[in-house]
């Protein structure tokens, strides 16, 4: 199974994950073939990708981390929220915060299917359509903040309060237009001031009344700080940041990079990796440490080269080891020859590197054939 985009879909092709519309519907089931109006139905609703049987990994699954069931529930839950309170802010805050349990029921659920995850590594990314990408951003923002915090040793409670803060973290901007949001292109230096007051506003929304724990709150309010003072909305520095902040923007800005935007295509996970490192003293380093120890550079499915001339497809990761996953090896780079398929596992192999990832649009022709 691997993530095909959409311009690159050809019928014939077989679906390997269900595929849902932004309400939730049922629009493609796993095992279906692909046919070629099916595949224009998907442009024209703006889906980006989807995962799809790879008869080079046949005998491979790429499990989420958390249940189907649960983040689609979560998703709707979010979608909900946001629409109750856009309608009645101050009513509909109280009434989710307080008498409606939906959330902690969520979380809870989150909490103990990623506890419960004995390999915790996020191989898949989920797919989302242009009007749905808040809430599912917002999920996993929650799902990749827990994960951490998982890492870092953090109690139940804390983990909880870490995932009721990240699924509301962007919940300020209700109150930013709709064309900010989605600019296709870049932001003008006004529209981008208007975009930085969501922290804040958010921030006022849940407090106004004490509706959540400030270690939670906090998260919407920091979540675009950063430790070296150049963040927003106050410019704080690292000692003025709380953990869970710190933990809620690496998962926030990795989740963006990793998805697909109106002014731009999704990074791969590897180079979302890349970004993170490079901008180091914007992040704790041992957070972020923690962070891509359950995060896959390769996701299985990946085409890469090796460093051994070889070229081949990641079939497995470990957590804690992101960037040396095992790799069954394809051909040979230089003759692009099929084959015996043999498995090499980089955990074991360290004097063998990846040297190079292939996108889609440049993966050997040889190879594409009996994909």
């Amino acid at each position: 199974m691997r993530r095909v985009s959409v311009s690159s879909l050809r019928p014939g092709m077989k679906v390997a994950r269900p595929v849902y519309d932004s309400s939730g519907f049922l629009l493609l089931n796993s095992g279906l073939e692909l046919k070629r109006e099916y595949i224009e139905n998907l442009k024209k609703l703006e889906i980006p990708a989807l995962f799809i049987v790879d008869n080079l990994i046949p005998d491979v699954d790429i499990d989420d981390v958390i249940l189907d069931e649960t983040r689609k529930k979560a998703n709707q839950l979010i979608k909900n929220i946001i629409m109750d309170i856009e309608k009645q802010p101050a009513k509909s805050i109280s009434k989710w915060m307080f008498a409606d349990k939906s959330i902690n029921n969520v979380l809870n659920d989150i909490v103990d299917q990623l506890l419960d995850n004995s390999n915790l590594v996020i191989n898949l990314a989920d797919i989302r359509t242009a009007d749905n990408y808040t809430f599912s951003h917002s999920v996993n923002v929650a799902v990749l903040a827990i994960t951490t915090g998982i890492s870092l040793g953090l109690s139940r409670s804390r983990l909880h309060k870490i995932g009721f803060g990240s699924l509301l973290h962007d919940l300020g901007k209700i109150k930013i237009p709709l064309w900010i949001l989605n600019k296709n292109g870049s932001l003008s230096v006004e529209e981008f001031e208007e975009i930085k007051k969501h922290p804040r506003y958010g921030y006022d929304m849940v407090r106004m009344q004490d509706y959540m724990d400030i270690s939670s709150a906090l998260i919407i309010y920091q979540h675009h700080e950063r430790i070296n003072g150049k963040g927003y909305p106050e410019g704080l520095t690292s000692e003025q940041i709380h953990l869970f902040s710190k933990i809620g923007a690496i998962a926030d800005v990795y989740d963006a990079l990793v998805s697909d935007r109106p002014y731009r295509s999704a990074f791969p996970p590897h180079e979302a990796f890349h970004f993170l490192q490079s901008g180091g003293e914007e992040y704790d380093q041992n957070i972020l440490q923690k962070f891509f120890n359950n995060i896959a550079a390769y996701p299985v499915g990946t085409i890469l080269s090796l460093s051994n001339e070889t070229i081949g497809v990641v079939v497995h990761n470990t957590a804690g080891f992101p960037t040396r996953p095992k790799v069954r090896i394809i051909c040979s780079e230089s003759e692009l020859e099929l084959l015996e398929p043999t498995e090499i596992d980089l955990m074991h192999r360290l004097n063998i590197v990846v040297k190079k990832v292939y996108s889609e649009n440049d993966i050997p022709e040889n190879i594409k054939k009996i994909m």
